[in-house]
């Protein structure tokens, strides 16, 4: 977190998502007209991230794109299933600069979409909302939660959230930075929350699922969130973490590898995207 509220890894993922938009072939990973809106190119941490991509092998340069890019969309495809199903309520934990309520398409109408992020990190998002003339949508609820002082419960309870409506959740980009005991508590709210209910969500993996250069990459990431200040607390196996979720409640766990990954989103691209191995995404439906 920097001054006023500002998050250089959210600002950095709003960049590589702009980025998409224009350096890579379509069909598009994540369609995304908003994303270009919200960061600034004359910016500090714009520059440093063109720098660092420009230092960076070509498989790197692509690859970082398809991470943030490719959660994003696997979590909307999923999310567009489960408003067929019910899915009335749409939490997006640790929001960032996401941007899907803001290019929603028609379907989403239908559900309540609530942002939940740091009050500072959600004043400066709605700062620069403002400043791009981005209109806020009236299904989208901005749920301002400092951890903290207020717990995930109190938060969205005061935000108008029904814990009786099915509800999905997104937990993008996270994982990494809780505890183990953080990320068991958000589980077990989700497991109460409505039959049908579910959340997806990502984790970094370690480094023996991975080739030698993603873990490169990874060890990199890992030491400059720590000199920020946000070190990498928790890194998850998926063999173990699948019978977890079902052992605690979960009727039904998907793990997307990147094996299935690659096949749902890549075949056929006429540029040099592909998944990674070490984000990896997954599903539990209450």
């Amino acid at each position: 977190m920097e001054q006023k509220g500002r998050s250089v890894t959210a600002e950095v993922v709003a960049i590589l998502q702009a980025l998409h938009q224009t350096l890579d072939a379509s069909p598009k990973i994540l369609d995304d007209p908003i994303a270009p809106l919200l960061i600034d190119p004359t910016g500090e941490i714009y520059q440093a991230t063109i720098a660092f991509l420009d230092s960076a092998s070509r498989s790197v340069k692509s690859s970082f794109r398809t991470v943030f890019n490719m959660r994003s969309r696997y979590t909307e495809d999923c999310l567009a299933e489960s408003v067929v199903r019910g899915v009335r309520q749409y939490v997006i934990l640790g929001a960032g600069l996401d941007t899907f309520a803001y290019r929603q398409p028609a379907w989403a109408s239908s559900i309540r979409i609530y942002e939940v992020d740091h009050p500072a990190s959600q004043e400066w998002k709605r700062g620069r909302l403002e400043a791009a003339k981005v209109r806020v949508p009236e299904n989208l609820v901005f749920a301002p939660i400092d951890f903290e002082k207020t717990s995930l419960r109190k938060g969205l309870s005061d935000a108008g959230f029904d814990f009786r409506a099915v509800t999905f959740l997104s937990l993008l980009g996270v994982t990494q930075y809780l505890t183990a005991e953080a990320i068991d508590a958000l589980f077990q709210f989700v497991r109460v929350l409505p039959q049908g209910s579910e959340i997806v969500f990502e984790i970094i993996v370690p480094d023996d699922l991975m080739p030698a250069n993603e873990a490169a990459v990874f060890a990199a990431a890992s030491s400059g969130a720590a000199e920020r200040g946000e070190p990498w607390l928790t890194i998850l196996r998926p063999t173990e973490l699948q019978p977890k979720l079902i052992g605690m409640g979960f009727s039904r766990v998907t793990h997307l590898s990147p094996e299935a990954a690659d096949e749902r989103y890549f075949q056929g691209r006429r540029d040099d995207l592909a998944a990674w191995s070490g984000a990896q995404m997954m599903r539990a439906v209450v």
